[in-house]
């Protein structure tokens, strides 16, 4: 299945992963973890994975690494699932050599936060940003991508939506990673045949679902997606408490990851405590040492998310 082709007709949603960027201990990138990940994402069915992005540490990250990292993903994902490139960077120039590097490797889309130093002052601004953008890949879908906890953008996307219409040729939908369902659900309301919502808070997606989100990005599912996949089942069978019983397990694996040195760190080490090490973070983040991430061995394990006999 494309999500991006063809949003599913029943209540499930797709789960786009928003991977991690693997580093080996000295802070390099171990670009040879990318095809375990591709592996086991590919396993479970992902239909398309979002490179570089707030997981993947893409503001860390030089461009040559971005591009590089980019090439590597659209490799071993060949035939198997689609790859969106994150080209979102604070200078216009880089972002728009990487979103050309970007649709000469063959990715089925780009994406780019805000400019997030000199911010656009309202829509019509941010609209004309990502116009400039996209002139760089004038053939490739753009997915905005909506976080302002981080960019501090605060730009409803749903201003952005009506602004960039007539003005982002290629604007194929929003990687909404935020709260403000209300402002979500104005999205949908506005988005038209073409224009997908891909709701990017994993804590919300059962809400997210229920307001009608078809699609959604998040670094959740590089440890949860069984999870979630079995959740969005109990949805399509119309089992609601079972439904709501998953949503909130995974908010407690959530809070629970996200209370070691943060969410990013939290996940990863998450992540490789289901099978699979991307390695640290890089600084100013902070991988969890062996004792923080026995005891979250210990604590996932005691809200049900990891069975007791991988404890």
């Amino acid at each position: 299945m494309d999500a991006l082709d063809s949003p599913p007709t029943s209540p499930v949603t797709s789960l786009l992963t928003a991977v991690f960027t693997p580093f080996d201990e000295d802070g390099g990138l171990a670009l040879d973890t990318v095809r375990e990940q591709a592996d086991a994402l590919a396993g479970w069915g992902c239909p398309a994975v979002y490179v570089g992005g707030t997981a993947g540490e893409g503001a860390s990250l030089t461009s040559a690494e971005r591009m590089a990292l980019l090439e590597r993903w659209c490799e071993v994902a060949a035939g198997r699932f689609d790859v969106i490139a994150h080209v979102g960077h604070a200078s216009l120039a880089e972002a728009r050599t990487l979103a050309a590097h970007a649709r000469l490797a063959g990715v089925r889309a780009i994406s780019a936060v805000a400019p997030y130093f000199h911010r656009p002052a309202n829509a019509e601004a941010l609209a004309d940003y990502c116009a400039a953008l996209t002139a760089a890949a004038p053939d490739v879908p753009f997915i905005y991508y909506h976080i302002p906890s981080v960019t501090r953008v605060a730009i409803p996307a749903s201003a952005f939506l009506k602004a960039a219409r007539g003005t982002v040729p290629t604007l194929a939908g929003v990687k909404f990673a935020d709260g403000d369902l209300a402002d979500f659900q104005r999205c949908l309301e506005l988005a038209w045949d073409g224009c997908e919502l891909y709701f990017g808070n994993a804590r919300l997606l059962l809400a997210a679902v229920g307001l009608g989100a078809r699609a959604a990005i998040g670094s959740a599912y590089n440890f949860a997606a069984p999870l979630y996949l079995r959740m969005l089942a109990h949805v399509e069978r119309g089992e609601t408490a079972a439904a709501r019983d998953c949503q909130f397990l995974a908010q407690r694996a959530i809070d629970t990851a996200s209370g070691y040195r943060g969410e990013l760190a939290g996940f990863k080490a998450a992540t490789k405590l289901t099978g699979l090490d991307c390695g640290p973070c890089r600084p100013p983040l902070t991988a969890l040492d062996e004792a923080e991430l026995a005891d979250l061995r210990t604590r996932l394990t005691g809200i049900g998310f990891l069975p007791r006999e991988t404890a």
